[in-house]
């Protein structure tokens, strides 16, 4: 399994941030939110859905990342420079590691998207193949598609709701990401 962490330094196309990384707490249940501007992107990064392609990462756009710990689902969401809202990406966790300054989670390959109220599944063949390959074990395998159904479930029936909460949390953590 691949190791990513909230400042996502393991992907070489951003070149230049500004982010803010803050205790997150709601419902009794912890975890950390982060709000990320990329000021300098080497190149846009664009993915197509509905024959539309979008640009998810570009200078000047916004993700805003949330991880709880103890759930398998680390949710970035992508804002264009104008604080409009693109799409919201889950990835499906072997768990969240909250307690850093820098959180980490553990990809168990399997994505889902929330697009203009469209849910898509990505990358289960990859998920697929990590256990046919032993990568990862029957138990991990499980959880996986244990919390893709959840998922796609709340993704599917509670759109609006889950885009208005990631909404509103950008509104609030954007003037602190400015005063940073």
């Amino acid at each position: 399994m691949v190791t990513k962490d909230m400042a996502r330094s393991e992907w070489a196309r951003i070149r230049a941030r500004k982010q803010i990384i803050l205790p997150f707490s709601m419902a009794l249940r912890q975890g950390k939110i982060s709000l990320m501007k990329l000021l300098d992107v080497s190149e846009p990064f664009c993915r197509s859905y509905n024959g539309r392609e979008i640009v998810l990462a570009d200078n000047g756009y916004y993700w805003l990342q949330l991880a709880v710990e103890g759930e398998h689902a680390w949710f970035t969401v992508m804002f264009d420079d104008r604080g409009n809202l693109l799409q919201i990406y889950a990835d499906v966790t072997g768990g969240n590691d909250t307690e850093k300054e820098n959180p980490t989670f553990e990809d168990l390959f399997l994505d889902y998207v929330l697009y203009e109220n469209d849910v898509y599944e990505l990358d289960r063949n990859e998920l697929d193949e990590a256990y046919s390959s032993g990568g990862i074990s029957r138990k991990q395998y499980e959880e996986a598609l244990m919390a893709g159904e959840e998922i796609y479930r709340n993704f599917s029936e509670k759109p609006d709701r889950i885009s208005a909460f990631f909404c509103d949390q950008f509104r609030m953590l954007l003037p602190v990401l400015e005063r940073s």
